[in-house]
């Protein structure tokens, strides 16, 4: 690693660059140097950045280790701390290194591509550069060296001045995506958690229903009702907001046993015109469930939910039978089934506070479907 930092220019000779604002960039020789900075960009892509550099000349990524005084480097400024992210190669190939504050440098996981000889494009996780969500600074640099004009070192820098912004924010997932077995009543393994599900809303208690997991800081996941989206995005977006999960549901809560191909891609479309985001879950109303469904469920990415833990609230017990029913059910990794909608779901509500004190007490955790199955999210 030593030897690769001193190839590329180490961010020693970049700081020194850094160190001088207020000078202005060398003078572009009458051919441009190869590495003299044209433009960049940096944007947020969910958990990834995209960086994009364009230079005024040509150069090959070897060139970047082929002779000691040459590098391409992002330089960022967070919270007081400084880190490169900087371009080598293996081969003829380009990729990334990062030095964090601590001089450590490192290889950066990202997905590098060179459209043409005067560009730099690079995807990679912004946790990955040592960045978290909030304010960034940023600037691009490059060093050049030859036997020309470059000869005593050429040195760029974008902006030429201070410095550019960049505001990371906590991404919004985009949908997810489901995996074998297809079919689940609970989850996968053994921890101590239980996922909440609501289904057959949105409606008039779902806000009730929201305010209570906010509350408790918690999250739960709603299977929605294809036609009952419209009117009621608002709903929708905010459970997402929230950091609650949401799955499809049919679009007019048919007996889809037989088949429901189409009940299945309105709601689909339902929901992502709502809010921007496409489920990968499915629950079959009444719980009718057959290989039919499951395999169109599947060619749409949706995993098919079923439950352990059903306390009938749809039936309107009471609020005490839907409280016992459910925690004397619930044991790990349980898919606990409630409503929101459909009906009169005030007693549903006013159980739920109980419910989550009663499993918080006997060391219990809450996780949407997504998470008690391992179903990684999509961004962007």
């Amino acid at each position: 690693m030593a030897e690769a930092a001193r190839r590329w220019a180490p961010p020693v000779a970049v700081a020194a660059l850094l160190a001088l604002p207020a000078a202005a960039p060398a003078a572009d020789p009458p051919a441009p140097a190869p590495l003299a900075l044209a433009s960049a960009t940096l944007r947020q892509d969910g958990l990834r950045l995209r960086l994009t550099i364009r230079t005024r000349g040509d150069w090959a990524a070897q060139a970047l280790i082929s002779r000691p005084g040459r590098s391409l480097c992002l330089v960022t400024f967070e919270r007081g701390r400084r880190g490169y992210v900087c371009a080598t190669a293996t081969g003829h190939r380009a990729r990334l290194t990062i030095t964090g504050a601590g001089g450590g440098t490192r290889a950066l996981p990202a997905t590098v591509s060179r459209p043409d000889l005067r560009t730099l494009f690079a995807t990679f996780a912004f946790a990955g550069a040592g960045l978290r969500v909030g304010a960034v600074r940023w600037v691009v640099t490059s060093t050049w060296t030859d036997t020309g004009r470059c000869a005593a070192g050429c040195s760029f820098r974008l902006p030429a001045r201070g410095s550019n912004a960049l505001a990371l924010h906590p991404p919004v997932p985009t949908g997810c995506r489901a995996r074998a077995p297809w079919y689940w009543t609970r989850g996968p393994g053994n921890r101590k958690v239980v996922a909440l599900t609501f289904d057959d809303g949105p409606s008039r208690y779902t806000h009730q229903v929201l305010d209570v997991l906010a509350r408790n800081r918690i999250h739960g996941t709603f299977f929605l009702i294809g036609e009952q989206v419209r009117g009621n995005e608002s709903l929708v977006r905010r459970e997402l907001r929230d950091g609650n999960a949401v799955g499809n549901h049919t679009f007019t809560h048919a007996n889809v046993s037989g088949g429901g191909l189409q009940q299945l891609v309105s709601t689909q479309g339902a929901i992502h015109r709502a809010a921007g985001y496409t489920p990968c879950l499915f629950r079959a109303p009444y719980g009718a469930v057959s290989g039919t469904i499951v395999g169109q469920a599947r060619g749409l990415g949706l995993d098919t939910i079923g439950w352990d833990v059903d306390p009938r609230d749809w039936s309107r017990p009471g609020t005490d039978a839907i409280y016992s029913r459910i925690v004397s059910a619930a044991g790990r990794e349980s898919i606990i089934l409630m409503h929101d909608g459909g009906g009169p779901r005030d007693e549903t509500v006013a159980a739920l506070p109980r419910v989550i004190a009663t499993l918080r007490h006997r060391g219990y955790g809450f996780v949407t479907v997504p998470e008690l199955l391992g179903l990684a999210p999509k961004y962007g």
